[in-house]
């Protein structure tokens, strides 16, 4: 075959048959409209689509909460968890249940099993849950039950001051969220960093002897007074009159006129006379800065439908024109819509350079005609599929840009193919749309079929429930799109576009097209025909050379000099580094302060240390734990607490920032030194919160044995270097008093729970209303001032009132002993469970190498050491091998699908296995580049040899097609000779389509921006993959349809 533009001899003409093919390649003005309809919908639904950084994704769990203000975590999981645990285990549906029991709350996550309805099962739990007798318990509030959704945040706002008082910042950030909620794109707003406010009714002991009361009749009696009572109607002649009281307080002062006591003498006692009134803030303690400065956060959050760009667009009109009070500062502290902007942005960047890069590859082999329309194609069928993403369901987020990415290889192969198939056809003398049709023919059935298997090797991904994992529904959905509009494009609009014979190339483009194809020419001729030559002449040596490069790669991978890391920091976009420290449940506020201003510290000498300007921006939250980026909206831990806090850095923007988040993460632990009291450290460089990348649950019914092997087992994984965050769920609680009647209390005909119900009125309170009070719901409750509830003197010296009568102090009615219990009791399919989990440095060993240190070493001996103990994977390794379970049952079924799909189309048993046997060498090839270009393989490295999969397929149907039609053509011919000439025939082909994906892509290869690094490792193994792809394809596939021919025989 010749591709010099000399004119060859026209065959006599046959028209375009019949068919849509045809059709379409006579009729340039019905394939220009289709063109337009794609182009203009597309482009107008791309404006119209919701843009966000993460796509929608089913925790497939749901949760039940049930909250009980005061209660201890043993009386939780007595009470609750272990009652709703009983109820739902074993449900229908129900894969897993993981209880939890914390103080004031009891926690259930039931996990939905994998091909299970949520909704049903949603609906099947609250049943159960229901159907408990007497349930929840008293003072217990009712539960909730939900399924499991994430919060995601769209913008931060902070309102800050250093002059203004708690409740000044308070009321100015209240007013800023007022008015957020007022734009109509806005609906979920929350204040993060401030006290809640309550209204507290705190009473005097000594007025309340004085006038013999107890808090319980000072509640009840507000209880009485405060409330709006509706009581009848009358029905007079002039219409109905509705008869009700308005005697519900909604500020403090309203509450003091309340009465208590009315004397005979007429005068009245009332809850002003016996108690101060405390309108303001709960008595927790939190300490809120942004710079040093007291700050409240406004965080504004987007439903699963909305664009964070719009959100952000609207927040930034509104912030214009709005004016803080005096002395408030507001500004953004979180942008979460700007990380997707410039994604975006840098994806189009990349895009237009690898855009030109392939038309100016394709513009020196074909005509500028040719060239033109084949580049076209490829933005084309991105364009064009936009058309279908809103009645898909889709948004414009991350997961959809690795699907684009995934299908750039096949997009290009396609135009490639189809409009290098049409050159050859008018280079054999057919001219016009006889050409043009029957070139799209010579390729459309391999071409159909290779994206078939290619979208059948997605299937098994929509089963996967692992919300990481679910982002491959995303590709799913993007692939099928992307390629049936590049099919319909490749095969209806391309070859329109193709049907004139008329070059649009002019001298000197014309001369130098012809010596550039006279060069192809050549090393087809000169060398690539003599190697395909050799390869089926000595076939045992082609497949060893081409085994030897796996293994290589195997060997690689078997000595780590190559790395595995699933989830790698160094590539993970983000915009902040957070710090959440945790200390032991009760410890004093002070010492938590104490430690998060060390780390305030750490952090300043990181920024001095590293190179550039890291940060300017730091925030110090004490007493709360910041949550940001997306999260989970229920969490069986209260992000409220004395021993919590967390600090955060606003990154810089390069190349103001020099240093990557895993080196400032590095920088910063290194700098904050030891931090003793600290029970659990978690560095966070992702909007996401990261699994742990080591996670054991170890399962016993004994809690001392329980405690035991987890403090070995964390004691084991001090001992790996690398192996970081270490920490298990058996941390210490707040101290408690427990009382013991005393044979003086027993006669004074006192019982525990007389005396507890006392004690808990005084000391934890009585709510006796709730109160709507613009956006936030405010409790109102009666109990001891603060002062008379801050030391067990105060409580060795209470009265408690007997049953008869009187009063007789508390340490005369009961023994009080101290203890302390677990701050959490874990619990799962009602078994007794701790946790023990931790991080890896992936500079130091990967999370693999640790787990099989565990599995190895430390495992079997606690299972010999503790009779019963059970230890099984948590978090990222069990979601992994979850993964691996439910691919195992239906990757053999969709292999069997493909493998049925080709055997059909090429009329062979063995020739399948052959197309698909070019897998290994791609895998070696993305090992080999990962390893020249010192990158680890990681998440997607692998989405990118999914991506090269696709192409291989593509190529290999192709190839044994065109080996078909010669033996078909010319059944006498020699299957050696016949294999040889269809690699002949496909190497431009081939060639080109390696070339071209490759240039496409190698933008990409020199991104250094936190906003595309991630893709780095992909674009390396498509770039590997393809090089000896086309290697495999050209020489060792010949080879291979060698032995299906002998089999065969």
């Amino acid at each position: 075959m010749s591709t010099t533009r000399t004119e060859p001899t026209p065959q006599p003409e046959a028209a375009a048959k019949t068919g849509p093919i045809g059709y379409f390649a006579e009729n340039p003005v019905a394939a220009n409209l289709m063109m337009l309809v794609f182009i203009a919908g597309g482009l107008a639904s791309g404006l119209l689509l919701p843009v966000q950084n993460f796509p929608a994704m089913d925790l497939r769990t749901v949760t039940v909460t049930v909250p009980s203000p005061g209660s201890s975590p043993r009386e939780v999981e007595e009470d609750i968890v272990r009652r709703v645990e009983e109820s739902v285990v074993g449900l229908a549906g129900v894969e897993r249940v993981v209880a939890t029991a914390t103080e004031g709350v009891g926690f259930a996550r039931i996990e939905i099993a994998t091909f299970a309805d949520a909704d049903s099962v949603l609906h099947t739990v609250r049943n159960a849950v229901d159907a408990i007798e007497n349930f929840p318990p008293q003072n217990a509030e009712r539960p909730q039950i939900e399924l499991a959704r994430l919060s995601v945040e769209a913008m931060t706002l902070a309102v800050s001051s250093s002059i203004v008082s708690e409740n000044e910042l308070r009321l100015a950030a209240e007013d800023v969220r007022s008015e957020l909620l007022e734009l109509p794109s806005i609906s979920l707003v929350t204040l993060r960093g401030t006290r809640d406010r309550e209204i507290a009714i705190e009473l005097s002991e000594e007025e309340l002897r004085r006038n013999d009361l107890s808090t319980a009749q000072v509640s009840a009696a507000v209880q009485r007074a405060s409330l709006n009572l509706t009581f009848g109607e009358l029905r007079t002649e002039s219409g109905g009159v509705v008869l009700h009281t308005v005697a519900k307080r909604s500020i403090g002062e309203e509450f003091e006129d309340i009465p208590l006591i009315t004397r005979l003498d007429g005068t009245i006692v009332t809850v002003g006379d016996v108690a101060r009134i405390r309108d303001g803030f709960v008595d927790d303690d939190i300490v809120s800065e942004v710079n040093g400065a007291p700050a409240v956060f406004v965080r504004v959050d987007a439903t699963d439908r909305q664009s964070i760009i719009d959100i952000a667009d609207d927040i930034r009109g509104w912030l214009a024109g709005y004016e803080p009070p005096p002395d408030v500062a507001l500004s953004v502290w979180d942008d979460r819509a700007q990380p997707a902007v410039d994604r975006m942005s840098a994806v189009a960047r990349n895009a237009l350079a690898g855009a030109i890069l392939v038309f100016v590859l394709l513009l020196l082999v074909f005509d500028l005609r040719a060239a033109t329309w084949i580049a076209v194609g490829i933005p084309f069928s991105f364009i064009g599929s936009l058309l279908f993403f809103g009645p898909a369901g889709l948004t414009l987020n991350l997961g959809t840009l690795i699907g684009f990415f995934l299908m750039v290889g096949l997009v290009v192969d396609d135009a490639v193919v189809v409009g290098e198939s049409i050159i050859t056809e008018r280079d054999k003398g057919r001219r016009g749309a006889a050409a043009a049709a029957a070139g799209a023919r010579a390729v459309m059935g391999p071409i159909t079929i290779g994206v078939c298997t290619t979208l059948l090797a997605f299937v098994p991904f929509l089963f996967v429930t692992t919300p990481v994992i679910q982002l491959v529904y995303v590709f799913t959905y993007v692939a099928f799109i992307v390629l049936s509009v590049s099919l319909i494009e490749a095969f209806f609009i391309l070859p329109a576009h193709l049907s004139h014979d008329e070059r649009w190339s002019l001298e000197p483009l014309r001369t130098l097209q012809d010596r550039v194809c006279a060069g192809i020419d050549a090393m087809r001729d000169r060398t690539v025909a003599p190697a395909v030559s050799w390869s089926v002449r000595h076939v045992s040596s082609t497949l060893a050379g081409g085994a030897a490069l796996v293994l290589f790669a195997l060997l690689l991978l078997g000595s780590e000099t190559v790395r595995v890391i699933v989830f790698d920091a160094e590539t993970n976009p983000t915009e902040n580094v957070q710090v959440d420290l945790r200390l032991p449940v009760g410890t004093p506020f002070g010492t938590t302060r104490a430690a998060a201003e060390q780390v305030v510290d750490a952090a300043y000498a990181m920024n001095e240390q590293l190179p550039g300007v890291s940060f300017d921006s730091l925030g110090m939250l004490v007493g709360n734990v910041v949550s940001s980026g997306t999260s989970t909206v229920t969490d069986p831990e209260d992000p409220n607490g004395s021993h919590l806090a967390s600090v955060q850095v606003k990154l810089n923007e390069r190349p103001v920032r020099q240093a990557s988040p895993a080196q400032m993460e590095r920088a910063w632990r290194r700098n904050m030194g030891a931090l003793p009291q600290v029970e659990r450290m978690e560095i966070r460089t992702t909007g996401v919160r990261p699994r742990p990348t080591v996670a054991y649950a170890l399962q016993h019914d004994d809690a001392e044995t329980l405690g035991k092997a987890a403090a070995e087992l964390q004691a084991f994984l001090a001992t790996i270097p690398g192996v970081y965050e270490i920490a298990d769920s058996l941390s210490l609680g707040k101290r408690h008093i427990e009382i013991e009647l005393t044979p003086a209390g027993e006669a004074a005909g006192l019982t525990p729970a007389a005396i507890g119900m006392q004690l808990r009125a005084n000391f934890h309170g009585m709510e006796v209303q709730r109160i709507q009070r613009g956006h936030e719901e405010l409790r109102v409750m009666v109990r001891y001032p603060h002062e008379r509830r801050r030391s067990l003197r105060e409580l060795a010296d209470e009265r408690v009132r007997r049953a008869g009568g009187g009063e007789m102090p508390l340490s005369m009615a009961a023994n009080l002993t101290e203890s302390r219990e677990l701050a959490a009791l874990m619990r799962i399919n009602g078994i007794r469970t701790a946790t023990v989990e931790a991080r890896t440095d992936a500079a130091v060993i990967t999370p693999d190498q640790a787990r099989r240190r565990v599995v190895q070493e430390i495992v079997p001996e606690l299972r010999a050491k503790y009779p019963g103990l059970t230890v099984g994977p948590e978090g990222g390794e069990r979601d992994e091998r979850a993964m691996v379970e439910t691919l195992g049952l239906l990757v053999p079924v969709v292999l069997i699908a493909m493998y049925a799909l080709m055997a059909a189309f090429l009329r062979s048993y063995w020739k399948p296995l052959v197309a698909v046997a070019g897998f290994p060498m791609s895998f070696a090839g993305a090992v080999l580049a990962h390893w020249v270009l010192g990158w680890d393989l990681g998440a997607m490295s692998f989405l990118g040899l999914i991506a090269v999969f696709g192409v291989v397929v593509n190529d290999a149907l192709v190839l044994l097609d065109r080996y078909n039609t010669i033996r078909l053509e010319n059944a006498m011919l020699p299957a050696i000779a016949a294999a040889s000439a269809a690699a002949r025939i496909r190497f431009r082909a081939v060639l080109l389509t390696t070339a071209t994906t490759v240039l496409g892509l190698s933008p990409l290869l020199y991104e250094r921006s936190d906003d595309l690094i991630f893709v780095v490792p992909f674009v390396v193994s498509m770039i590997g993959g393809l090089i000896l792809s086309g290697a495999f394809t050209l020489l060792v596939l010949p080879a291979l349809v060698m032995i299906a021919e002998g089999a065969s025989e």
